[in-house]
């Protein structure tokens, strides 16, 4: 199977300078100190205007999650870099905290779980991939993600009906077709070959038992006559 790149997953859009461009846009580095200068200077006089003093707090939230977003995304490119360096377990530790500042960013999850696949490790791989999917329904890369995963846990019908879920979401896509799909079938054919080949060698094993026995049953009774004859 061929494998995919790290970078398409992410998209164009996130570059290793998207967290400088966006503080340097928002002004994320300097808004928290400002913001608690603006509170305390509130604080400070005798009468509060407390519907101010609610718009300052708003957007020192606001910036907040701004800020949470630059810092995620940075995250993400760092271990989406040490990911195309193969030190898998320092990119989930990346992408980790990239999820704990957003949670409901599907592209993380995705990621991990390919990174879990390449450590063998299928069933974290599965939780995660399945994580991607619930995040983000109709994104058919989660879905390919995920029947990646289940193959690897041995999992080929439920794996086959998840590609066919990702070709729903996108069937101009060859590499589902041509190589994941057909990956899957491929699979279930020999697994069936094989089941075909073991009832047909346990059903002569079983042809032989019986042989066996009724050629103790015919020697038992001809002892049997024979001393009866005596």
């Amino acid at each position: 199977m061929t494998s995919f790149g790290w970078k398409r997953k992410i998209g164009a859009s996130v570059q290793k300078t998207a967290s400088s461009k966006f503080k340097t846009s928002t002004g994320v580095a300097d808004s928290n100190d400002g913001d608690d200068d603006e509170v305390n200077e509130f604080l400070g006089m005798g009468e509060i205007d407390w519907l101010e003093l609610s718009r300052v707090k708003k957007k020192s939230k606001v910036l907040q999650l701004e800020d949470n977003l630059a810092k995620s995304t940075r995250l993400k490119q760092e271990g989406t870099t040490l990911a195309e360096a193969e030190r898998y377990w320092e990119a989930i530790k990346r992408w980790d905290e990239a999820i704990d500042l957003t949670p409901d960013d599907a592209t993380i999850f995705e990621m991990k779980a390919q990174a879990l696949m390449e450590l063998c490790e299928v069933f974290p791989a599965v939780q995660t991939a399945e994580k991607a999917v619930s995040l983000d329904p109709r994104w058919w890369i989660a879905h390919q993600t995920l029947g990646r995963a289940l193959l690897g846990l041995g999992e080929i019908q439920l794996a086959i009906r998840t590609f066919s879920k990702a070709i729903h979401l996108n069937p101009t896509e060859e590499e589902l077709w041509l190589e994941d799909l057909k990956w899957a079938m491929d699979l279930k054919k020999q697994n069936e070959e094989k089941q075909i080949e073991i009832d047909s060698i346990n059903s002569d094993s079983e042809k032989e038992n019986i042989a066996e026995k009724e050629n103790d049953s015919v020697h038992l009774t001809k002892q049997t006559t024979s001393i009866r004859a005596r």
